[in-house]
This record gives C-alpha cells, structure tokens and sequence, in this order.
C-alpha cells in the first residue's frame, strides 16, 4: 500500500511535466526551421532546389559542348609546311619576268599611289567605264600587299567581314554555316539551360571564288567557315546566342593555272589605253598574267604566304525549325 501510493505520486509529477511541455514552446538549440504556411508552428518541412536540367547530348553532327574553338593552323598544317618548304627555294622565271610580275603585283597593292604618280585617274576610270577593266582590287589589293610584305604573319581581316558577307557567295555560306550550328543546338540544349557553347568540329569548305567575282576573288578564293555559339539558353522552343562566324583561308596562289586573268579586258583596249597601261606595267606581261606568276614571287623570296583569317560576331534569338536568314539577328557591339 505504501508502495502504492509512491507510485501514483510519480505517475502525478509525469503526467504534469508532459502537460507543462506540450502547452510551451521551448527554445530550440538550433535554428527556427521554415514553415508551411497553414501548418501548425511547430511543424517543420524540408526546403527543395529545383536544378539546372541536364542534357544527355553533347555532340550532333559536325558540333560538340566539348572542348575550344579550332585551332586553325592545325587545320592547315601541310599547307604551311609546304609553304616553307618552297619559299625561296629558286623559280624557273628569267629575272626579267619575275621582275616583270613583281612590277604588277606593286602596282596591284599600291594602286592609290601610283594612280596618284602617273596622274591617270580620270582616264583609268573612263577604261574602267568603257572595259571593265581595271587593277584596283579593293580588298585583294591589301591582301596581296601583305603577301609582298613577307612577313608570313597571319592576317587578320575582321574589319573587313561586313564588306566580304555583303558577296552573294560569302552570305551564303554565313547563312548555311550558321544555320548549321542553330539546328545543332536546338539537338542539344534542352528547355530551361542557359550558358552553353556549342562548338563546331571541323572547317567546313566552300567552292573557290572565280575571277569573275570581283575583287573579292583576290582576297579569298577557296576558304573554310567556322560558325561557333556560346551563351546559347532555351526557353521552350525558343533559343538565343552569341554566334562568331569565321572565315579561314591559306593565302596562297596555284602553281599551274595558266589562265590569263585579264586577257578578256585587255582585248578590248584600243591604241589610246594600252599605251596608258603600258606607262605604269609591262603591257606584254600583264597580258598573259596568271596566278602562276604570283606563285613565283614566293619560290623566288619576293613574296610569302600566308594565314588570313577574318570574324564578325552577332546576337542572334530563333524558335526552333529557323534558319540563320529567318532568325533576329543584331551585330554584337
């Protein structure tokens, strides 16, 4: 009985202790957890993070998530040995005719200056009006400038993309290389990623440019294009990019054409204007002028190849299934 009584006045000071308890609300030893609102205070729940989606792919066709830009002179690697190989290594020209052929190739690169010695502008614009033709080469003039110039340094003609993508040939080229790149990722990047590079693999190559191009021709003629995307997001079927398109090229001149690359015009110059021509290059020489001859000038030291490379950049945002030319495209600053 005594024990009794001990035991029901343990069960007593328990069951107040409980009733104390559960009608406080004591201080946790560790922070105050988040709240569900509508749930009582003291109910706890665990915060969650919504991650980045992931893609499963990271290569498609010729373009990868993986790895840098190409390199080019990797590309281009037995072009640039043979070239030093063969420069200065001797020409079958007569010093005469490479002297000759020199002469033109000055002429070609330094037009302004001489048009400007012999005081012909008037009358070489008249020819051009009447003919065609002329050796103002615009762009190619610069480019053949830098091949007498020796130097073998690599080219960089990025100021000059937003005259070259303006050539039917060049615009299509940027539009099907960038294009490729857009389908490219639209294959890998999923909805909801931002912040992705999509990479193209390898150079792709265009058909060379002919004489009856232009200008342009002098500059280019056969080349490759690289279109690379970064900063590429998604958001449901619709994508935005920063987009660098090059232009690649080894800047050198076929060893065998024997083509004449003025014969045409110069058959139609009378007595008056071949006689004006003849004042500043050797009449005889320039008609039969070919890029074989430019090719010697490299055997012979007088010039060198060389890697010319030029790019432009843009802000572009497509929807999926839009091409290069549908897309919003605006020049990045």
């Amino acid at each position: 009985m005594h024990m009794t009584k001990k035991l029901i006045s343990l069960m007593l000071v328990i069951g107040l202790t409980c009733t104390v308890m559960i009608g406080c609300n004591p201080t946790p030893d560790t922070p105050d957890q988040p709240h569900t609102p509508g749930n009582n205070q003291g109910t706890t729940t665990t915060e969650t993070t919504t991650q980045a989606p992931e893609s499963t792919v990271t290569h498609y066709g010729n373009y990868s998530t993986e790895g840098s830009p190409i390199k080019i002179e990797e590309n281009f690697a037995k072009l640039i040995q043979h070239s030093a190989e063969t420069f200065n290594a001797g020409s079958s020209y007569s010093e005469d005719k490479i002297a000759q052929v020199y002469k033109i190739a000055d002429y070609i690169a330094n037009y302004d200056k001489y048009v400007e010695e012999y005081g012909v502008q008037d009358q070489l614009d008249e020819l051009y009006e009447q003919t065609g033709f002329t050796l103002d080469l615009g762009f190619g003039a610069a480019m053949i400038k830098h091949y007498l110039g020796m130097t073998g340094e690599t080219y960089d003609y990025s100021d000059r993309m937003p005259e070259l993508i303006t050539h039917p040939k060049v615009s299509a080229a940027q539009s099907s290389c960038i294009s490729a790149a857009m389908k490219a990722a639209e294959n890998i990047v999923v909805n909801g990623q931002s912040g992705i590079s999509v990479n193209q693999v390898k150079p792709i190559k265009y058909s060379s440019l002919k004489s009856d191009d232009g200008t342009i021709y002098y500059a280019l003629g056969s080349y490759h294009a690289i279109a690379d995307l970064s900063e590429v997001s998604r958001t449901g079927d619709t994508f935005s990019a920063t987009v660098t398109f090059r232009i690649i090229d080894y800047y050198d001149w076929a060893e065998d054409c024997k083509t004449p690359e003025f014969a045409d015009y110069i058959d139609k110059l009378d007595d008056t204007y071949r006689a004006l021509v003849n004042e500043m290059v050797d009449m005889a020489t320039l008609e039969s002028f070919c890029q074989a001859d430019l090719a010697q000038l490299h055997y012979t030291g007088l010039a060198q190849d060389f890697m010319a490379q030029g790019s432009i950049v843009y802000h572009v945002t497509w929807t999926v299934g839009q091409t290069f030319e549908q897309a919003t495209v605006t020049p990045a600053q």
